[in-house]
C-alpha cells in the first residue's frame, strides 16, 4: 500500500464528486440544481472520506510514461477520465476540477460548497468561470492570493468587481477569456502605475464580448485598440463612465469601417459642454444617415435627449 497525499480528505472527495458531476451536462442544468445538491449529499453518505490508500498499479506502459501523463494532462475532461479510472493520477498530481469559482469578500465557493483554497495541498482547475467581487470588502486585492494555487486556466467568462489585480496576474486568467466584464477594477503594472485599456485588451486574445466600466485611458486609447488584430472580432465592446481623454473622432472614423463589433460607450457626467457639443454632432449625423455600411454604435453623455437617444438604440440593435 502506499499512502497518498493529506489532499485526500472527506471535502477534497465532495470537491471530486462535484467535478465529476460536471462532467455530465445533463445534472447542471438550473432546473434541477436542487435535486443535484440533493444527490450529492446521498452519496456521500454512502461513503465518508476519499479512501486513504491506493494499491500499486502495473501498467502495460513504462512507469516514466505513466509519470509524465499524470503530471501533464492535456485537459480537464481527460484529467477527470485519468482519475476516475485510476487514484493513481490523482495521487501523482492532486487537482480538482471546478467549472465556476465564486468569491465574495474573500470567501470563495463552489455551487453550494464553500471552499477553503489554501487548506489543502493540491491545485485548482478553473474550466468555466471565475466570479470575483470585493465590494464593500476592505482588501480589494481578493484574486491574486489564490493564483499560485490554480493549476490551469480555461476560463470562458472573467467577472471581477471592485477588484486591484496586478497585470501579471490577469494576464494568466484572461487569455481564454471570451467574456469579460471588469466593474470598478483597478490593473496594476509592478511598478504600481495604472495598465491603460488598450494593454488589457492586447491580451485578452480570444474575447468576443468586454464590459469595462471606469477603465484607464489616453488619448492614444483607440488608436492603440485598432492595431490589435483581435480587436476587430469582438462582437461587443461596452465602455462607461469615459472621460473627454477618449479620442472620440478616432473612435469615429473607425466606426465607419466597422462591419462587426456592436460598440456601446457612455461618457462620465463631467465632460465639458464643447465635448458634449462634439458628441452631438456625431449622434446627430448618425440619425440622419440613411443607409449605413457599418454597425452604428450607441453613445450616451449627459444630456442627449431621450427621444435622440431611444432613436440611436433602435437604429444600432436593428444591425
Amino acid at each position: 500500500m502506499v499512502s497518498p497525499k493529506k489532499c485526500a480528505s472527506y471535502d477534497t472527495f465532495l470537491l471530486l464528486k462535484i467535478a465529476m458531476d460536471s462532467s455530465h451536462p445533463q445534472r447542471i442544468t438550473s432546473s434541477n440544481r436542487k435535486r443535484k445538491a440533493e444527490d450529492t449529499v446521498l452519496v456521500i453518505s454512502k461513503r465518508a472520506r476519499f479512501y486513504a490508500q491506493y494499491y500499486q498499479q502495473n501498467f502495460s506502459m513504462p512507469n516514466s510514461i505513466i509519470f509524465y501523463v499524470a503530471k501533464n494532462p492535456e485537459t480537464a475532461k481527460l484529467y477527470l477520465k485519468m482519475v476516475k479510472t485510476c487514484k493513481y493520477f490523482f495521487v501523482k498530481n492532486p487537482i480538482i476540477i471546478i467549472p465556476s469559482l465564486n468569491g465574495n469578500g474573500g470567501e470563495w465557493r463552489s455551487g453550494y460548497v464553500q471552499l477553503n483554497l489554501s487548506k489543502y495541498n493540491c491545485k485548482y482547475w478553473i474550466t468555466d468561470e471565475i466570479y470575483a467581487s470585493a465590494r464593500g470588502f476592505v482588501d480589494k486585492n481578493i484574486l491574486s492570493p489564490i493564483i499560485p494555487k490554480l493549476y490551469q486556466y480555461d476560463v470562458k467568462h472573467l467577472y471581477l468587481s471592485d477588484q486591484i489585480i496586478s497585470y501579471h496576474d490577469l494576464s494568466l486568467i484572461i487569455t481564454s477569456a471570451e467574456q469579460i466584464d471588469f466593474i470598478n477594477v483597478t490593473v496594476k503594472h509592478a511598478d504600481s502605475s495604472d495598465v491603460s485599456l488598450e494593454d488589457i485588451i492586447a491580451i485578452a486574445v480570444n474575447a468576443k464580448h468586454v464590459y469595462v466600466n471606469k477603465p484607464t485611458i489616453t488619448s492614444k486609447t483607440m488608436k492603440e485598440l485598432t492595431k490589435l488584430p483581435h480587436f476587430t472580432k469582438l462582437d461587443y465592446f461596452i465602455l462607461c463612465n469615459l472621460s473627454e481623454v477618449f479620442n472620440i473622432d478616432a473612435f469615429y472614423s473607425y466606426m465607419k469601417k466597422n462591419r462587426h463589433t456592436k460598440f456601446y460607450i457612455r461618457f462620465d457626467e463631467q465632460v465639458s459642454d464643447a465635448f458634449k457639443n462634439r458628441l452631438e454632432t456625431i449622434v446627430d449625423e448618425i440619425l440622419e444617415t440613411k443607409e449605413f455600411n457599418y454597425i452604428p454604435p450607441v453613445i450616451y453623455f449627459t444630456g442627449l435627449g431621450s427621444q435622440k437617444y431611444g432613436k440611436l438604440c433602435e437604429i444600432a440593435f436593428s444591425h
